[in-house]
């Protein structure tokens, strides 16, 4: 129901215009073109399936392999065998890089650091 002060007025969905279409359809004298998607599966070493959506692009251009976002190893179309050029290293996370970073001892100096100039920042005396 529509008050007169409310600038919203109630529609019901699926509601048409006079011409049969509706909102920026009605304007413009367009209809909306839907894009054919292909799911492509990808099975990696590990037995992860992955399954992202392409366009409907030709056989050719749709990659033969794909990252595993589980474990990172490279995983292939052909659900029958892994794909064969597999990373040599496995799966790093962001915390694995930064440990290769610093040794115990720096990691150590680093956060007794951080931890002073948070205490001085907040007025605290150790």
């Amino acid at each position: 129901m529509a008050n007169a002060s409310n600038p919203f007025r109630g529609i019901r969905i699926g509601s048409t215009s006079g011409a049969g279409m509706a909102g920026w359809q009605a304007e413009t004298g367009r209809l909306p073109v839907g894009v054919h998607k292909v799911a492509v599966t990808y099975r990696c070493p590990q037995g992860h399936e992955t399954t992202p959506v392409f366009a409907d692009l030709a056989e050719e251009e749709i990659p033969e392999c794909w990252d595993c976002p589980r474990c990172g190893r490279t995983g292939s179309r052909h659900l029958d065998a892994a794909y064969a050029g597999t990373r040599a290293e496995p799966y790093k996370s962001h915390l694995d890089y930064a440990k290769e970073r610093r040794t115990p001892a720096e990691a150590e100096e680093v956060l007794a650091r951080a931890l002073g100039e948070l205490r001085r920042s907040r007025g605290e005396t150790s």
